[in-house]
């Protein structure tokens, strides 16, 4: 039932992509589903199974150290490994379940400033303190709290003020 489902919505994108003249480059699961998929080798196989067979260029936009990049590899799929700017994580590299207090970041200068620091570190900065060292491609920013456009504001202003370059996912080095 997921690969037809995952099927049929890359099917509506890849179309809406054509007729918009909007190149159609990666896959991100959302939602409940990139979080079930982070813990669970099955799923994210299952996710990767369908974008290998759907277009095997396209990439798979996974959260660092988790199933989903395990699922990649193993398929052997171009990847990125996403970073949340505006939340929290656990000690082991997972995020902060939104039923428990600090899982978010609502404060742009904060989210700001520990994008910045998981950045220069190439590591996930966890609530506690402590940081896993990880690849880092892309950085999201949720679009349902009332900082977010605040948040995307403050942090393109530091990352250019930082001079870290920017590009297209599918123009970074590793995929050309």
């Amino acid at each position: 039932e997921l690969k037809k489902l995952i099927q049929q919505q890359l099917e509506v994108f890849a179309k809406i992509s054509t007729i918009e003249n909007c190149p159609f480059t990666h896959v991100k699961p959302h939602g409940a589903l990139n979080n079930m998929a982070c813990e669970n080798l099955d799923i994210s196989l299952v996710i990767s199974n369908v974008i290998k067979e759907f277009d095997k260029e396209l990439i798979f936009v996974v959260l660092p150290l988790t199933k989903m990049e395990i699922a990649a590899q193993k398929n052997n799929l171009k990847y990125a490994c996403e970073i949340f700017s505006d939340r929290n994580y656990e000690d082991d590299g997972s995020l902060i379940s939104r039923y428990k207090k600090n899982a978010l970041i609502n404060d742009p200068i904060e989210c700001a400033k520990n994008t910045l620091e998981m950045i220069e570190s190439s590591s996930i900065k966890c609530f506690s303190g402590k940081k896993i060292h990880c690849s880092i491609d892309t950085i999201c920013i949720h679009g349902d709290s009332n900082s977010s456009i605040l948040i995307a504001k403050e942090l393109k202003k530091k990352i250019k003020l930082n001079n870290i370059s920017t590009k297209k996912l599918n123009e970074l080095k590793k995929f050309i």
